[in-house]
């Protein structure tokens, strides 16, 4: 028993010690890459051991050698560069009512392929999924031969990963609620799947953007209200996985029954599209993206009905952003999705309630800022989490 033991802790060093490597490799300029030394101080890991685990990836065509220019005589040397184009990762975006976004990027998180489908004929988990294989194939086959592996396939949902159940709860979109949408991917892509809804996936696509920031929060709004909250450098999942929901928080109109929770004034009525397009017309919209886009012409053209729920708009999402920051006290916070398209209209109201509310604050600065491509967030976000469980 001991010695199985010993024999995982070793295994578990040397993964470690790899992906320490790897993280390293990740960050430099792929032309000019590392030498073995360099790594070596990055990591604080030995010389001997840098270089035996560098040798062994390339052995396995993970990295590759890049010679340098020799600035004198004797041994020309070489640098390290991870093969970054030989591992791939899919990106299933279901974020949306009956639409499917498609992309497929490299572990330095460049994007390779992206598409736009519409799924609205489509009418289980079963269905998106395996039309989503199908997409991915025809993607596959057109590109013709290519020396890759895919590591990994991520699904950005609105709605919870229960840890326990490992099933979805409170989806924006119904169709997935209840539903074991990590094993319906890995079955039909024949693929290690992870699921996780995509304000988290945003977090943690931020988090490894901006190396020293270590609390921050993103908000996405898109089918639903998302918020993912990275806190002292780790994503907040909770015990459960529910950390950071805030759908029924009821700081929205207090007039407006929800049926969900069976109470009045819960945000996500004012906040998700959908309910600012109900909001806005009237009644429900079958297309909501078409919807949103006419209400979001008529705020730029200034249409009096559009700026007033503007206005009602912004008063929300400042009472939902102080309150995140007086529990979070983050250094960021970043707003996404749909919402994002007319931030600039909302910010001078939407900060008036922010300021006025963090008051103790003093004349501290609040970053607040918008991610118009929160898109290429998401699927960055997927590649990560891939990323931060692929063993080598």
């Amino acid at each position: 028993m001991g010695e199985h033991m010993e024999c995982l802790d070793i295994m578990d060093i040397k993964q470690n010690n790899i992906k320490s490597i790897m993280n390293v490799l990740r960050e430099v300029d792929d032309r000019s890459g590392m030498t073995k030394r360099e790594i070596a101080a990055r990591t604080g890991l030995s010389f001997a051991t840098v270089s035996n685990l560098c040798n062994e990836l390339l052995e396995r065509y993970i990295v590759e050698s890049v010679k340098q220019d020799a600035p004198s005589v004797g041994r020309t040397p070489f640098s390290v560069s991870i093969a970054h184009n030989r591992f791939r990762t899919i990106c299933l975006n279901l974020q949306m009512q009956s639409v499917l976004r498609l992309a497929v990027l490299n572990i330095r998180n460049e994007m390779i392929f992206h598409r736009l489908y519409d799924i609205a004929d489509l009418a289980t988990p079963e269905e998106v999924v395996h039309f989503a294989k199908e997409k991915f194939d025809e993607y596959a086959a057109e590109e013709g031969t290519v020396d890759c592996t895919y590591i990994g396939v991520g699904t950005a949902v609105s709605g919870i990963f229960d840890l326990a159940t490992q099933t979805l709860v409170n989806c924006a979109v119904k169709m997935y609620d209840g539903v074991r949408l990590k094993e319906i991917v890995e079955r039909e892509f024949r693929l290690p799947g992870y699921v996780d809804n995509e304000s988290n996936l945003c977090a943690l696509s931020l988090k490894n953007r901006i190396r020293d920031c270590r609390d921050l929060v993103y908000l996405h709004f898109s089918e639903g209200v998302g918020v993912g909250i990275i806190c002292n450098g780790s994503l907040l999942k909770g015990h459960h996985g529910y950390g950071g929901e805030v759908s029924y928080i009821p700081v929205g109109d207090k007039s407006k029954y929800c049926s969900e929770c069976d109470t009045y004034g819960c945000i996500e009525d004012d906040l998700s599209i959908p309910g600012i397009v109900k909001n806005y017309f009237g009644v429900d919209k079958k297309n909501t993206l078409e919807a949103w886009e006419e209400f979001t012409r008529a705020v730029a053209d200034r249409e009096e009905r559009a700026v007033s729920q503007v206005r009602s708009i912004a008063g929300y999402l400042g009472e939902l952003i102080a309150l995140l920051i007086f529990i979070m006290d983050p250094e960021y916070v970043y707003v996404g999705g749909e919402l994002a398209q007319i931030y600039d209209v909302l910010f001078p109201d939407m900060n008036k309630v922010v300021q006025k509310k963090c008051f103790m604050y003093g004349n501290r600065k609040v970053n607040i800022v918008k991610d118009i491509e929160s898109d290429k967030t998401i699927n960055s976000g997927i590649n990560e989490f891939i990323y931060s469980h692929w063993r080598l």
